[in-house]
């Protein structure tokens, strides 16, 4: 089944899923799904009830479920959820009948119908929580007759594009620093080869940068699209020192970035998207700054967040899989033939 969103490997733009009218069952009411959006969602929720966020939204939710005081309504709240992010899934396999997208042809929706298997994953679905939102949203598609799919929470669905980095370190037989650089958050790590197994090493993300979509003009956008780059850079720089001082020898780094790419060039608008301003192909540019601060050679490849999710999760019947990932907004992803490799892994958190 050839792949109408995949050009010479890389992801297009019309895959994008934040484009996608999502639908609910009654083919009516429209809504939108991200783990933005549900964090609102919920941080209301929490509020209404007159709890303490805490900082862990997440964690004091699963202590709702579970309060008889609470448990009613907190369950209802998981219900509602469950029909949102049911609906992408929904929307995915009915089809035009369900949407209008005039950038999807009708191979596009003929390989929806292809895929068996949804990989889920993001900051949304890290700890306790994922798994009781992913068997929420596999009881709403049963609700809705929807059979004939599966959906598969990943291992360690926080850093899932780090493990798919990481993969595509061991593809290229490298041990390397890994990054997911997202529009929240910058998920930092690197992967190293010990016995014959590759070891993740996840370190503390940190704040991200000028990842604002909107400037006030393009001399603007221009300005800000070099202060992220130098960012970029410096982070990778801190990096490397870091595992340097550990007595690690790493001179690749495999970024996964929120936006989409193509032979290290990008291609779209966005947060990520102004670094289109910066000297292209930007992994080529990149590569040579490090090179220029370390003396010594150093090489930058270039992922889609969402590819880097789809690397880190695939599995064996990879034509027929799909990765979505829930983070700041919806990514999507797709597994590939070169990534068809055993891929031993621990994750370990320094």
């Amino acid at each position: 089944m050839v792949n109408p969103f995949l050009k010479d490997g890389y992801l297009m733009l019309h895959a994008s899923l934040n484009k996608l009218p999502i639908l609910c069952v009654d083919d009516t009411a429209k809504t939108r799904c991200s783990s933005k959006a549900i964090h609102r969602i919920v941080c209301e929720y929490l509020a209404a009830q007159g709890l303490e966020n805490d900082g862990d939204w997440q964690a004091r939710f699963v202590d709702c479920l579970i309060d008889p005081q609470y448990a009613s309504s907190a369950r209802a709240l998981v219900a509602q959820i469950a029909d949102d992010i049911g609906s992408i899934f929904w929307t995915l396999k009915g089809g035009q009948e369900h949407c209008e997208r005039s950038d999807w042809a009708p191979e596009h929706w003929a390989f929806w119908q292809g895929i068996r298997r949804f990989y889920l994953a993001g900051g949304l679905l890290h700890g306790p929580i994922g798994a009781i939102l992913t068997e929420a949203v596999r009881r709403n598609l049963e609700s809705r007759g929807l059979s004939g799919i599966e959906l598969r929470l990943t291992a360690h669905p926080a850093v899932i594009s780090l493990i798919g980095a990481a993969k595509y370190a061991a593809f290229l037989g490298k041990d390397a620093l890994v990054f997911d650089f997202g529009h929240s958050y910058v998920k930092r790590g690197y992967v190293l080869r010990e016995d014959g197994n590759f070891v993740v090493h996840t370190c503390m993300r940190k704040a991200s940068e000028w990842t604002q979509w909107e400037c006030e003009s393009d001399c603007a956008e221009r300005e800000a699209a070099y202060a992220l780059s130098d960012f970029i850079e410096r982070t990778v720089l801190e990096m490397l020192d870091a595992v340097t001082a550990r007595g690690a020898v790493c001179d690749t780094a495999v970024i996964s970035i929120a936006n989409y790419v193509h032979e290290g060039c990008f291609v779209s608008r966005g947060g990520y998207g102004k670094l289109r301003h910066v000297p292209q192909p930007y992994d080529r540019y990149l590569s040579e700054r490090i090179a220029a601060h370390t003396g010594k050679p150093f090489m930058v490849h270039l992922l889609h967040d969402g590819t880097a999710g789809a690397y880190g999760a695939q599995g064996e019947n990879w034509q027929e899989e799909a990765f979505v990932g829930f983070g700041t907004s919806l990514s999507v992803g797709f597994p590939c033939e070169k990534m068809d490799f055993p891929f031993s892994y621990t994750v370990v958190s320094d």
